[in-house]
């Protein structure tokens, strides 16, 4: 299959993890349930055409670990219930524990796995754009725009320690490709099985600093304030008559919106979707802190 250049809605349920016990959200083991969580990290995020330095508190997929740092106590409509500051503990098996994809901390963003079982998601060509998100109350949601880079690598069970070694960070390795490749993939409890003949595509993403073609990834994000209520995701619409518009009640689905002819028109459609974004009072977060790695016992669950 030729790779192609395509905007892909990329659609999950979008439910909001809750904790296990007390304050603690063990890393997630339920089958085919990823669901996003709002996250406090520091980091960088654009806003008025500046780049700003600051704590950010966003929506985002992050499977392992995570403490309440603060339950909202009046939540908004489609709003957070808890603010969540994300960690791992390193597991001694990873049998049952889902990864997190895309996965947007550190230098730069990744997408790698989940419903790339769908070919048309492992021949992207640089310039691409993802749009996460999820349908709620019939309108499209988003947390995270990914602009696929001009780099990748392909990679199987069999070769994927070798051709990765030193292109991706230890804790990338350790939170989405050792439970993506763990032993009870080939049973279906991940996005899709990750069989020894298999190959995917580890996209990295555009990012602020080396962007392509003037985009770069970003997830919607807001400053830090310790009495705000969080905010709901953005609602996006596209309705400009060169593409599909986007689906607005598919719960968990991919949409290949209709191929841009040129680069300059994904550009178009990306500066669109970043526009609705602010308009809606937000900013667009392109770093996040790397969370923190720990190898301590965990209180309970999946270490043992």
């Amino acid at each position: 299959m030729d790779d192609k250049l395509l905007l892909v809605q990329f659609l999950h349920p979008g439910g909001e993890h809750r904790p296990d016990r007390g304050r603690i959200k063990q890393w997630n083991r339920t089958k085919h349930k990823h669901q996003r969580k709002f996250l406090k990290r520091a980091g960088s995020y654009v806003a008025d055409g500046k780049v700003q330095k600051a704590e950010m508190p966003f929506w985002g997929e992050w499977e392992p670990e995570s403490r309440v740092e603060r339950k909202i106590t009046a939540p908004i409509p489609q709003g957070p219930d808890y603010i969540y500051e994300p960690y791992y503990v390193v597991p001694k098996s990873y049998d049952g524990l889902q990864n997190t994809d895309p996965f947007v901390f550190g230098e730069q963003f990744h997408y790698t796995f989940c419903h790339q079982s769908k070919a048309k998601l492992r021949h992207l060509l640089p310039g691409s754009v993802i749009l996460f998100g999820s349908c709620k109350d019939h309108a499209f949601v988003l947390d995270t725009v990914f602009v696929v880079g001009d780099h990748w690598i392909d990679h199987t069970s069999v070769n994927r320690r070798r051709v990765l070694a030193h292109a991706i960070s230890q804790e990338y390795e350790e939170v989405t490709i050792s439970p993506m490749y763990q032993e009870a993939a080939a049973e279906s409890n991940a996005c899709s099985p990750a069989g020894s003949q298999q190959t995917w595509r580890l996209y990295f993403g555009a990012s602020y600093d080396k962007p392509l073609g003037d985009m770069y990834s970003f997830f919607p994000c807001e400053h830090y304030n310790a009495r705000s209520p969080g905010f709901a995701r953005p609602s996006i619409c596209l309705p400009d008559k060169t593409v599909d518009n986007l689906s607005q009640n598919l719960n968990q689905n991919v949409k290949y919106i209709k191929e841009p002819p040129t680069l300059d028109e994904m550009k178009s459609l990306w500066y669109e979707v970043a526009e609705q974004v602010q308009d809606q009072g937000l900013a667009l977060g392109v770093y996040a802190q790397m969370p923190e790695r720990s190898t301590e016992t965990p209180a309970f669950g999946h270490g043992a």
